[in-house]
């Protein structure tokens, strides 16, 4: 090969490789999408509530847009080794990010962080909606009400501790807040998502937990889990009998946390929507409905630019709670 056309040929050869991202794989484009498998990556350990309803959805998922879709656990680090990896990931759509509100709380609880989740992720729709369910072990307590643990916690404060899905998650913000609102020193202790921290409940290694009701039904039969107190505005119809915070004289504890799908944010526009739209139909489904409901959420899918504002008011709202109570973790 003369000089001149092996310098043409190196050149085309260098040309096309720029169009290959690092690992080589060629990206999606929207008229083809989806033509492989695609992965939800949720950052929590297999067996708590977030997993339950990523792989309901993946099933789903798989059914309608005739593709594999399967969940990938990656939990630790608050939700950030998870959402760091879908941030970084190929913008195709082949890599999604089912998370929770502590995606937009972690930026408030730590200094540094690797990515900036309202700018390297696309919000496509939320799944679901849940209030969060103050339950106790019966083996660390044996009070029936939420006045009688805050007595009994004030009297005896070395033994009462509560766990979370992980330090800074909403869970660990709320403890926090009771704490402040009751004078209390429960030390919190983090786990690396839901199931962890149940068994820990019923194990009598923690006091309490802040959880949603998918992790705590199970328990319940047991009686080694009891259900003291509900976030949320009203009671919810899965408990009736379970007074909510607000009700007991604790305001602040009204808000209900969501689980929703993100995106790498440099994501083709038709690739999300047809994320978003596909997803609003697998929650209109009247048995992902009835399987919500079970699970005691309410379904989500709102439109992608209402749910991106409530997004970014969540996290001014998140931040200032962060700020009032102090908490930092690095």
């Amino acid at each position: 090969m003369k000089q001149q056309h092996r310098r043409t040929f190196l050149a085309h050869i260098l040309a096309a490789s720029c169009l290959l991202p690092a690992g080589g794989a060629v990206l999606a484009q929207p008229n083809d999408y989806p033509n492989r498998t695609i992965k939800v990556v949720v950052p929590f350990a297999a067996g708590g509530g977030g997993d339950v309803i990523g792989r309901v959805y993946a099933q789903k998922l798989a059914e309608a847009l005739k593709v594999a879709v399967i969940v990938e656990n990656k939990p630790g680090a608050s939700t950030m080794i998870g959402s760091d990896y879908v941030a970084k990931s190929a913008p195709d759509g082949y890599t999604i990010l089912l998370n929770v509100p502590l995606l937009v709380q972690t930026p408030y609880l730590f200094n540094k962080m690797a990515y900036d989740p309202l700018v390297d992720l696309t919000p496509v729709t939320d799944l679901a909606a849940s209030p969060l369910w103050f339950a106790v072990s019966t083996s660390k307590t044996n009070t029936h009400t939420l006045k009688d643990f805050v007595a009994q916690a004030k009297l005896h404060p070395q033994d009462y501790n509560f766990a979370s899905i992980g330090a800074g998650s909403s869970g660990h913000l709320l403890g926090y807040a009771l704490n402040e609102a009751n004078g209390l020193n429960m030390m919190h202790v983090p786990y690396k998502g839901s199931s962890q921290a149940t068994l820990a409940l019923m194990a009598g290694e923690v006091s309490a937990v802040f959880l949603d009701y998918v992790t705590l039904k199970p328990q319940l039969a047991s009686g080694k889990v009891r259900l003291l107190a509900v976030t949320g505005t009203r009671r919810s119809a899965l408990t009736p009998d379970v007074p909510t915070l607000a009700e007991l004289g604790y305001p602040g504890f009204e808000s209900t946390v969501w689980a929703a799908l993100f995106v790498s944010s440099k994501t083709p526009a038709e690739i999300v929507s047809r994320l978003e739209t596909e997803t609003r139909k697998i929650l209109a489904l009247p048995d992902v409905l009835a399987k919500w409901r079970e699970l005691g959420y309410e379904p989500g899918g709102m439109p992608r630019a209402q749910f991106a504002a409530q997004l970014r008011t969540d996290s001014v709202r998140w931040g200032a709670l962060i700020k009032k109570t102090g908490v930092k973790l690095d």
